[in-house]
């Protein structure tokens, strides 16, 4: 493949069922492009890890040959309930006005990511919200981007991203077994974020509430700028396990069962209670059904009517704005309408294509991000090191790690 190495990325997705690699072709004029993407379907969470590892490595090797190249380090995208997010700023000041540059945006960025954490937290990625320069006046302007701009000061208002201490020690762990670099690790939400942005609301507050299998992910972003993130233990697979737990019920009947009930029916179904009911006549599928929706109903109200306290009392959930529900469990029926009544927003299903179902659309955002996450974060080093990479055999060159380990 006649393909600079320096502009080649592999970036590796695990989601709760199947490992996904996307090598990924970052052209000079700033786009990208995926010439692999290969998955592996596997209940990961399930898997010992031996059988992690050769899910792992039989979805790189996938990808690695059917672009051409030979792989020695990638970026790990995996999902984590511990995610959380809170704001920080850095600062630099030159002395004098200058011409600011790629490198010093970078070190702002840096002063606001190296701010301390908590003992058993570690920062994983840090988004600039906002910058303003100040100039010799004294005055502050806000820029949407400072490079090029002219000012003795620079502030850097970021949303660090933080995960539980030795989230990122594992993902090298993991590559290393393979003898691959670890080139980075990207929060999914972040990926989301970046996938879906250009599809949200311009104006007011938007929050994006990812369902997933395992994880819930909350995403606040008001008038164009992300201010909140977090991820909880709380999914799909909760729901499932309830259902099979009370109706006495395997995993696979579980899920097929979730499946077939509308959550949003419950709240104006008719109270039975002190009415006489012939249950001879009900079929025993039907009953099944209705006991498993409201399983189902409580579990999502309780969680989600927690969140949505929680980001009222925090001041992120106002009275205008919309909620968009993306994911495998935003496609359960009656989830919008159950949404809508406690967030009091309107709803709209993955970025609103009526074609698309929400969990299938769900996968290409996250691909998407993905991938412009890691372009980015290639791009700026290339930018603000102004040297060249080593190529390998075709393969890529590891040259974020030393900068996080």
């Amino acid at each position: 493949m006649d393909r600079n190495a320096e502009r080649l990325v592999v970036v590796c997705s695990i989601h709760s069922h199947r490992v996904v690699t996307t090598v990924v072709h970052l052209h000079p004029g700033g786009s990208e492009e995926a010439i692999a993407h290969k998955a592996v379907e596997c209940p990961w969470a399930e898997l010992s890890d031996k059988s992690r590892r050769e899910a792992l490595g039989e979805s790189v090797r996938l990808a690695a040959e059917s672009a051409g190249v030979e792989v020695h380090s990638l970026f790990i995208s995996r999902s984590d309930p511990s995610f959380a997010s809170r704001p920080e700023v850095g600062w630099v000041d030159y002395g004098e006005e200058v011409v600011i540059d790629a490198g010093q945006r970078e070190w702002a960025l840096r002063k606001a990511r190296e701010k301390a954490t908590a003992a058993d937290s570690e920062v994983i990625d840090a988004l600039p919200v906002r910058w303003t320069v100040r100039g010799n006046a004294g005055a502050e302007r806000e820029v949407e981007d400072p490079v090029g701009e002219t000012g003795r000061q620079l502030t850097c208002h970021a949303l660090v991203i933080t995960a539980r201490r030795g989230y990122r020690a594992e993902l090298a762990a993991l590559a290393r077994t393979f003898g691959w670099e670890l080139d980075g690790v990207i929060a999914q939400p972040v990926a989301l974020y970046r996938g879906m942005a250009s599809s949200l609301f311009k104006a007011g507050t938007t929050i994006v509430l990812d369902c997933g299998g395992r994880h819930t992910t909350v995403l606040v972003r008001v008038k164009q700028q992300l201010l909140h993130l977090a991820t909880h233990e709380f999914g799909g697979d909760d729901l499932t396990r309830r259902i099979g737990e009370a109706l006495d019920l395997g995993q696979e009947d579980a899920e097929k069962l979730k499946r077939q009930v509308d959550i949003g029916s419950i709240g104006n179904a008719p109270q039975l209670a002190g009415q006489q009911v012939i249950w001879a006549d009900l079929q025993a599928q039907d009953l099944h059904r209705q006991r498993a929706a409201r399983i189902a109903h409580e579990a999502v109200t309780t969680f989600f009517s927690d969140l949505a306290r929680e980001l009222r009392e925090s001041g992120h959930l106002g009275q205008k704005g919309h909620v968009h529900l993306v994911g495998r469990a935003a496609g359960l029926a009656g989830m919008p309408k159950v949404v809508h009544e406690i967030f009091e927003l309107p709803v709209i299903l993955g970025t609103g294509d009526k074609q698309r179902n929400p969990g299938d659309e769900m996968d290409n955002l996250l691909n998407l991000g993905q991938i412009r996450v890691a372009a980015q974060a290639r791009r700026d080093h290339l930018l603000t090191q102004g040297a060249s990479l080593v190529h390998r055999a075709g393969g890529l060159w590891a040259w974020l790690v030393q900068r996080f380990e």
